[in-house]
């Protein structure tokens, strides 16, 4: 399926809510776009037809040595598709186009953290060579794993 991937301007962030509910999730949409307009954060959309279909972001700095170290590791933060959508490789070009972006940032290494639950998604990092664990604990969400890739 083609698309075209573009960085999320902040007027633009609104447009996300095709993808998430933005409304449920209030405090997640102010953090996230809080950190856009601060530039910790590096915001990436698919687009198909005009409409935002997927997304995924680079995050620079984190509160956790485990997902950032300047100038080293960076964070792959929120990758969604549309449930419409999925399954169509838009998951995975979002995902090749935030590593080469990631390397020409000077990142030698991507972390990121997903739910020991979320099959697909432990797939889909697997496969694109999200092969060190660096950690495996739980929350209030449940049991999740942080993964580690080298660019």
């Amino acid at each position: 399926m083609k698309c075209s991937i573009e960085p999320l301007l902040p007027e633009d962030f609104h447009l996300c809510n095709n993808i998430w509910n933005m409304e449920r999730n209030r405090d997640l949409a102010d953090q996230f776009y809080a950190e856009l307009i601060a530039g910790t954060r590096v915001t990436f959309v698919c687009k198909m037809d005009g409409a935002f279909v997927g997304e995924i972001s680079l995050v620079h700095t984190k509160d956790d040595s485990d997902y950032t170290i300047p100038g080293q590791r960076a964070y792959l933060s929120r990758l969604l598709v549309k449930d419409t959508f999925r399954r169509k490789g838009i998951g995975t070009a979002l995902c090749l186009y935030l590593f080469q972006f990631a390397k020409e940032q000077g990142y030698s290494e991507l972390s990121l953290g997903v739910d020991l639950d979320n099959y697909p998604a432990l797939k889909l990092y697997s496969g694109l060579g999200f092969s060190q664990i660096i950690l495996i604990d739980e929350d209030a969400q449940g049991q999740y794993v942080k993964l580690l890739k080298k660019l």
